[in-house]
């Protein structure tokens, strides 16, 4: 679920986030007050919400949180993208005539990349911990689906005579999360070229 959902959100995300950043203008203002609207909702709420209209299931789980987190990802696509292209060699693939499709694909997206696959990998722990929070919460996937979330829910009425069927859950949980975070951290120390001098 964690994996598709980041998926989903950042293909969404990407794309509108480097055509309102490359374009700027009116396409830029109505991506952008669009996610401002989508902003305006606490992440969780607006999952909710969404779960509360499609109904539960993994497919609907997996769509609700794509949704919530396409603006962070379009936010940060496009701060990436407007760092880049007012570049000299942006301007020159311009001024010799190439397509802004060419000046994205191979001019913009090369130089975007690093920020944008440090937050990719950084929002799977997002994704996981809402994940888990919403099957906690009974709005995700029915068992037999496996989930850490819904194990934990499960343990509510017999916490205090078996505390490790929640202990072990939720060390699975907080460690995933830490590995990823871990990780994130890792690849932003190996692509930032700030942090290599």
């Amino acid at each position: 679920i964690s994996f598709f959902t980041v998926v989903l959100a950042n293909i969404g995300g990407i794309i509108l986030g480097v055509l309102g950043g490359y374009f700027g203008g009116w396409r830029d203002n109505l991506i952008m007050r669009l996610m401002d609207v989508m902003f305006s909702f606490p992440f969780i709420l607006l999952a909710i919400l969404i779960i509360a209209i499609t109904g539960p299931g993994v497919f609907n789980v997996i769509i609700s949180l794509a949704v919530a987190y396409l603006p962070y990802s379009a936010r940060i696509a496009r701060g990436a993208v407007l760092a880049v292209k007012e570049s000299q060699y942006v301007e020159a693939a311009r001024a010799s005539g190439a397509s802004d499709l060419r000046v994205i694909g191979k001019y913009i997206m090369p130089n975007v990349t690093a920020p944008i696959v440090v937050y990719v990998t950084m929002s799977f722990a997002f994704a996981l911990l809402s994940e888990a929070g919403l099957q906690f919460l009974g709005l995700g996937a029915r068992p037999p689906t496996p989930s850490w979330g819904l194990m934990l829910n499960e343990t509510r009425g017999i916490i205090e005579f078996a505390p490790w069927a929640g202990i072990f859950p939720g060390l699975a949980i907080a460690l995933a999360v830490i590995g990823f975070n871990l990780f994130g951290d890792g690849l932003r120390d190996l692509l930032d070229p700030k942090m290599k001098q």
